[in-house]
């Protein structure tokens, strides 16, 4: 008989500053922009142990930081009373980097990019609308998707973080 023991713990920490302005031109039009700062920070210790002895070789502690600068505007009109439409640009980079403390530092760093958008909306009688919409989206890693240790929690299902990982589009 085989006994394991898993130690675990993290802390994290999340900041974000912002600041949004609207300009109504008049009661159809409007302009609006905006500044977003976003730091997030994570730490995660697990400490394996099988039949009461610790494995110092499968210990994993790992720190990371994620941090993301981003600047948007857009301008929306309504056009008599049935039609409306939006355009925004949102521009954004962002950056991460890690360390398993004691094996291996990581960092990535994502150039600036550009989000659009487009709305367009029409008023097809009674309370119907018909949208169209376009917008280019950002997916980031998650921290146990970049994290790169090896757990070891459910021994028929080990999984391993890759700290490489790259935003999907």
């Amino acid at each position: 008989e085989q006994f394991q023991n898993i130690v675990s713990g993290g802390d994290n920490k999340f900041i974000v500053l912002q600041t949004d302005y609207v300009n109504p031109i008049n009661g159809n039009m409007k302009w609006e922009g905006g500044l977003r700062s976003q730091i997030r920070s994570f730490k995660s210790s697990q400490l394996n142990y099988y039949n009461r002895i610790s494995q110092p070789n499968l210990d994993n502690l790992f720190k990371y930081s994620d941090y993301v600068y981003a600047a948007y505007a857009t301008f929306s009109q309504k056009i008599k009373d049935n039609f409306s439409y939006q355009l925004g640009l949102r521009a954004e980079s962002s950056s991460y980097n890690g360390e398993q403390i004691g094996k291996q530092t990581y960092q990535n760093n994502f150039p600036l990019s550009f989000f659009p958008s487009v709305f367009l909306s029409k008023n097809i009688g009674g309370q119907q609308d018909l949208q169209l919409n376009y917008s280019r989206k950002i997916n980031r890693p998650g921290f146990f998707q970049l994290m790169p240790n090896t757990d070891f929690s459910d021994t028929l299902n080990l999984s391993t973080g890759n700290p490489d990982l790259r935003p999907e589009f």
